[in-house]
């Protein structure tokens, strides 16, 4: 299936409307919007497909088109969806990053901003905002469709992640606190109730080991996201090619080359530089201008 086209705004009989598609480039939801307005909460069902802000377009005369759908934008996150509908690609990935500086960002603009960073060719830039969608809604169906099928586009080296990195990704470091904490608490409290009761320890002996043994497993799942999400960061690439030195001197010999999209284990850092691995025995140098650092 071809992708909504702005400019066809009059033929509805031929768009799919607020259903999933998957079109030429076979990623799921890259032509959808999710709706949302700074500093509210994220529906994560609540989507619309960009032929919706597109019939827009359609209202007036034909030369009117542009005037006539920007002037129904409320603002800055209305406009940005408007230049993805309009297929100002590389505009509206610059309109979302203006709208996601970090610390107050939504998955919602997270993944709008990845769709139109990957259909603008940006590869890394649309990596990294998945990435960064992925820390709120770890398990959102279609962002984590978009992002697989993004890092299948990377050309190696790079890095992938495991089985348990994935599996524990599911959760977030927020969840995961939560639970610990949770297990902890309902495991004290149940020793407290055994003091107050002692002749029930025989009976309920079993359920104080399996809800120790449950404490420590959610405590290491927590320690694990915490070291993940805070000291292993994660370097992705954000230019065509980048030549990663030896050394952190631009006149440093080339160890090896990574290309666009590719997602690196930072290391160390000195001055501008960033010291990444990109599995063993790939280790070197790169400015921290040719990458981004997810949740950064």
């Amino acid at each position: 299936m071809n992708r909504t086209d702005p400019g066809t705004g009059q033929h509805r009989e031929s768009r799919l409307r607020h259903h999933r598609h998957v079109d030429q480039d076979a990623i799921a939801l890259l032509d959808a919007l999710r709706l949302e307005r700074i500093g509210e909460p994220g529906n994560a069902g609540q989507q619309f497909l960009v032929g919706d802000l597109a019939d827009l377009a359609a209202v007036g005369l034909e030369n009117d088109r542009d005037l006539v759908a920007q002037a129904a934008l409320d603002g800055p996150k209305d406009r940005a969806d408007w230049l993805t509908c309009a297929n100002r690609l590389p505009e509206a990935a610059a309109a979302y990053q203006k709208l996601a500086p970090p610390g107050r960002t939504s998955a919602a603009l997270c993944f709008n901003l990845g769709n139109a960073c990957f259909k603008a060719g940006q590869l890394g830039r649309a990596l990294a905002a998945y990435r960064q969608a992925e820390l709120l809604t770890p398990r959102d169906p279609d962002l984590r469709a978009n992002l697989q099928f993004a890092r299948s586009q990377v050309h190696p080296p790079t890095l992938t992640p495991g089985r348990l990195q994935r599996w524990l990704g599911r959760l977030t470091l927020n969840e995961w606190t939560l639970l610990a904490a949770g297990a902890v608490w309902l495991w004290l409290l149940l020793l407290a109730f055994l003091q107050w009761r002692p002749a029930l320890r025989p009976a309920l002996r079993h359920y104080v080991r399996a809800l120790a043994l449950l404490a420590a497993l959610l405590c290491a799942g927590a320690a694990f996201a915490l070291r993940a999400a805070r000291f292993t960061p994660t370097a992705i690439v954000i230019e065509p090619e980048a030549v990663v030195h030896y050394g952190p001197l631009a006149e440093s010999p080339a160890a090896f080359s990574v290309h666009d999209g590719a997602e690196l284990r930072v290391l160390d850092q000195k001055d501008d530089w960033l010291q990444v691995s990109a599995g063993p025995r790939r280790t070197g140098w790169l400015r921290r201008g040719q990458i981004l650092l997810p949740g950064r």
